[in-house]
């Protein structure tokens, strides 16, 4: 004896599950697209350290097929976020340097180094809510996408 269920149109939803990935992807890439836009707004003077104000302008955005960079292109940058370890700064030219009020010529410096201030976390811990609203928007067109096909 042999019990069998058929499940009406199984094979078009299995088309349609095929199809998923190039109904996705569109949608997804203008979900990372719209990112940015909320990374933007979240970088301000709240989340990044503001002497001049130079670091927040130098923030850039690198859209690649399923990925948003969110960097800044300040060349300090790196320096303020995770700090440095105590080091000994030498003149480049390698001639003494002489400081007002010294009394012999100063030939290096030993640094302390520098806390790290971890801005980018701070963005993305602010940036969170907004994004993973905008995704789960994304994910409700990408469904009724592929239930609509």
């Amino acid at each position: 004896m042999e019990f069998l269920i058929e499940i009406p149109e199984l094979s078009a939803f299995v088309e349609r599950l095929r199809q998923a990935p190039t109904i996705a992807a569109p949608i997804l890439q203008r979900t990372l697209s719209a990112s940015q836009a909320i990374l933007a707004k979240y970088t301000t003077r709240n989340t990044v350290p503001w002497r001049t104000g130079f670091l927040v302008q130098t923030f850039s955005a690198l859209l690649e097929t399923g990925k948003l960079h969110w960097y800044p292109t300040a060349s300090y940058a790196r320096f303020v976020e995770f700090g440095t370890a105590p080091h000994r700064i030498e003149p480049k030219d390698k001639q003494a340097l002489y400081w007002p009020g010294a009394a012999h010529p100063v030939r290096s410096v030993q640094h302390p180094g520098t806390r790290a201030n971890p801005f980018m976390e701070r963005i993305i811990e602010a940036a969170t809510p907004d994004i993973s609203a905008t995704f789960g928007i994304a994910l409700q067109q990408i469904v009724a996408a592929i239930a609509a096909q």
